[in-house]
């Protein structure tokens, strides 16, 4: 194949509200914790990260289910942001993501807090000093799909696939295609998910 750079990437993903990246030893800056498997892991904690978003598709992990993936770029290091396909954090971006300019540089912030016993999530997209509004609201739906109530073992439960599903479906037709033009990271860039990338 000749003569090439490897392009470092750094695997990040959203843990309690914050950017969260794991390393292989303890740093200055990092936590240790055991994990659900019984590892001691290291994890260092951010407010947010910036960059030039080059890709966004969604991956399945065996054990950890659906994924979303933010490739972004910043002085020539990519990051990949990861979190979980059906969250706070993937429906609150991606309802903005149509009113960013992809061309430029922006900046994401997670954001978690416990109300009436429930933990709440987003992901703030900001850009040009300002956080971007929801380009899919409640009273203007721009064709997205509402939740569905199911039952679940005698429950009632909110349903949100097919508001997931028309999202992704938007990000194809309406996102991927601005990235391609705008020099992004092909699929064949991505190391497989594996517990080292992933910060559970």
């Amino acid at each position: 194949m000749g003569l090439e750079n490897t392009t470092k990437l750094i695997y990040l993903s959203i843990s309690a509200g914050k950017i969260c990246r794991r390393v292989h030893q303890p740093t200055e800056n990092s936590i240790s914790r055991t994990n659900k498997n019984g590892v001691i892991v290291h994890e260092e904690y951010y407010d947010r990260i910036s960059g030039t978003i080059k890709d966004i598709r969604t991956r399945n992990h065996i054990e950890y289910g659906r994924f979303w993936e933010v490739c972004m770029e910043d002085k020539g290091t990519l990051y990949l942001l990861q979190f979980k396909y059906s969250s706070g954090y993937a429906s609150s971006f991606l309802k903005a993501i149509k009113n960013a300019d992809l061309c430029k540089p922006l900046t994401l912030i997670p954001y978690s807090k416990e109300e009436n016993g429930r933990t709440k999530t987003t992901l703030f997209i900001n850009q040009n000093g300002q956080v971007l509004k929801h380009y899919y609201t409640k009273v203007n739906p721009n064709g997205m799909p509402t939740f569905r109530k199911v039952k679940v073992k005698g429950i009632d439960q909110w349903d949100d696939s097919d508001t997931m599903e028309f999202l992704e479906r938007m990000v194809d037709t309406d996102i991927k295609p601005l990235l391609y033009n705008n020099g992004a990271v092909q699929p064949h860039s991505y190391s497989d998910l594996t517990q080292d990338t992933l910060s559970f």
